[in-house]
């Protein structure tokens, strides 16, 4: 038997041949709701298919196209094709439709925008975010297994990994890089391995020849993920796992359900495991006051200014993932307004007050 699970493990875990589109996004929020988008996307080639971006992207933008040799992972000889595209939104609804009508390589999350803003007279505060829908709806969150620093590095953008790997505190921060990395593993086949579960006992829960309960089975998480980690590195026979769920016995009677209750579960995380990653960035008016994300804080970077993320199937396979930002802008009128009309007042109690003592002389 072709094993379906090990198909999944190799689509999880195998470096797939990756996409030489990379893609960046800028919002520039302004205060009436407006955005103003611009992708920044790289290729070497100079092709720029909208059906490979990984975000909307078509032919009622306005682009321009450069070239540039030599990077940070290229050869100095090495051209690389960068196509700027701008397009001006009405508001966020108008991005929430490109969502809607995506035909690019991520057409299949789910994606929205929203913007608020709040008048409190001397401050207004703006509030916009980008969130992706979860795939799935196991409740298992990675931060159950990072710390806080782990989990910080973990959403860190990749650019600032990068950065930071290649710092002076590098040797940390790679000692750092492999336990999140270890740890984000065992939480990836948690909850695999939880949704799998879960869509076996949904669908052949009333199978005359399952003899194991679903607690019993869960109970065997930690063998089973061990199992999963090993074989996925060590390309073993997957066959082990489910013989140590249900036992060889069983294992052969329950096979065909066994692959239809992995199959659908391959249906069901696609989503995260075919979305080409892109990097967000978000530029608000006024201070920022609160964010969820990072502050780009080289000064000579073309980032500098907006808060970062990167998009990665990794952060909504099993929870939203947001990216926010909070801003705020001084009300200048409404301190001017403020100080006349407490100048008006001041004066009208000096003037009352003159008055009062006049009228008190002349009765005297």
């Amino acid at each position: 038997m072709i094993s379906k699970t090990k198909r999944m493990i190799l689509l999880v875990l195998i470096v797939m041949f990756p996409s030489c589109i990379e893609t960046h996004v800028i919002n520039t929020v302004h205060k009436d709701g407006s955005i103003s988008r611009r992708l920044i996307i790289r290729n070497d080639e100079n092709e720029f298919p909208p059906e490979l971006i990984p975000v909307p992207f078509d032919s009622t933008w306005a682009t321009d196209t450069t070239w540039e040799t030599g990077g940070p992972d290229k050869d100095g000889d090495t051209v690389t094709w960068v196509l700027t595209a701008t397009r001006e939104f009405a508001g966020v609804e108008e991005i929430n439709e490109a969502y809607r009508n995506d035909r690019g390589s991520n057409r299949d999350l789910r994606r929205s925008a929203a913007f608020s803003k709040e008048f409190m007279w001397f401050t207004t505060k703006y509030r916009f975010s980008e969130r992706v829908e979860g795939v799935l709806t196991i409740e298992c969150p990675v931060s159950d297994f990072l710390s806080d620093e782990e989990l910080s590095f973990f959403y860190l953008p990749d650019e600032l990994k990068t950065m930071q790997r290649n710092g002076s505190d590098s040797l940390r921060i790679r000692e750092l890089s492999d336990a999140v990395d270890r740890k984000s593993d065992q939480w990836l086949w948690t909850v695999l391995f939880r949704e799998w579960i879960g869509i076996f006992y949904d669908r052949f829960g009333g199978h005359p020849e399952l003899a194991i309960t679903k607690d019993d089975m869960l109970s065997k998480e930690p063998e089973v993920v061990e199992l999963f980690i090993r074989d996925s590195s060590e390309s073993g026979n997957n066959d082990a796992v489910f013989i140590l769920l249900f036992g060889e016995e069983q294992y052969r009677l329950l096979e065909t359900e066994i692959d239809s209750a992995t199959k659908l579960l391959e249906d069901r995380i696609d989503p995260c495991l075919s979305a080409d990653d892109y990097g967000m960035e978000i530029r608000m008016p006024g201070r920022i006051v609160a964010s969820n994300g990072y502050a780009d804080t080289q000064s000579d970077s073309a980032s500098c200014g907006g808060i970062l993320w990167t998009v990665s199937g990794d952060y909504f396979l099993n929870q939203p993932f947001e990216m926010w930002v909070e801003s705020q802008v001084n009300n200048y009128w409404a301190w001017a307004v403020t100080f006349v009309f407490v100048l008006f007042v001041f004066s009208g109690f000096i003037i009352k007050r003159r008055t009062t003592l006049s009228r008190s002389e002349i009765i005297r």
